[in-house]
């Protein structure tokens, strides 16, 4: 159940390696389809920097049936794989630990962090959470849900990311509903509460099983 106004349970970030030299698993493998460009790249370097505990390939040649071996092998919870349209991140497929894919969001939009906020190419040390701005639709509170179990973190409901209680040098995941009755998925920095993104516009939140 979906806590409401409630504190987070922070979790330090899945780090590769940890003090005694010990591999991490990743929570979520990212990745992109076959035939990408240079703009999809770039988006996907942006999740992966915003999503801590999350890993990047490249996917070159990969046929589907090898990213579900790898996907497996990998101990992660699952895996997005972001496709193009016109050159542009158009589709987030996620799929779980065995390969299948379980949604399919589509994006009307996408910006780089480097589009959002030029000025603030902050580091990011973990992630903090997803909130949900408080009231939201039944399909924002869905997709909270489903990057909260990805994540390995919880989805905590807020009026506003300023009242995250946060005070690290993290990103945050902050959704909410827009008056387009789009979906407005984008990241802030926990402790100083400005926008990092990248932002995204969903259009469409399909479940595949």
């Amino acid at each position: 159940m979906m806590q409401k106004q409630s504190p987070m349970r922070m979790r330090r970030p899945l780090l590769r390696k940890n003090n005694q030299g010990r591999t991490i698993l990743p929570s979520l493998l990212i990745t992109t389809s076959r035939k990408t460009s240079n703009r999809v790249r770039s988006f996907s370097r942006d999740l992966c920097t915003v999503l801590s505990g999350t890993e990047r390939f490249n996917r070159g040649g990969i046929g589907l049936q090898e990213l579900s071996a790898r996907i497996h092998t990998s101990g992660a919870n699952g895996a997005v794989v972001i496709s193009m349209r016109r050159g542009n991140p158009s589709l987030l497929v996620f799929m779980n630990q065995m390969g299948k894919e379980i949604y399919t969001v589509k994006m009307e939009s996408a910006k780089l962090r480097r589009e959002v906020n030029p000025g603030n190419r902050v580091r990011i040390a973990g992630i903090a959470g997803v909130f949900i701005k408080t009231r939201s639709s039944e399909k924002t509170r869905d997709l909270g849900e489903l990057l909260g179990s990805l994540l390995n973190l919880e989805a905590a409901e807020l009026p506003d990311p300023s009242d995250a209680p946060v005070d690290e040098n993290w990103s945050m995941v902050w959704l909410e509903d827009l008056p387009s009755g789009k979906i407005l998925w984008t990241h802030y920095h926990s402790r100083d509460k400005f926008e990092i993104g990248p932002r995204i516009r969903v259009a469409s939140i399909r479940r595949n099983i």
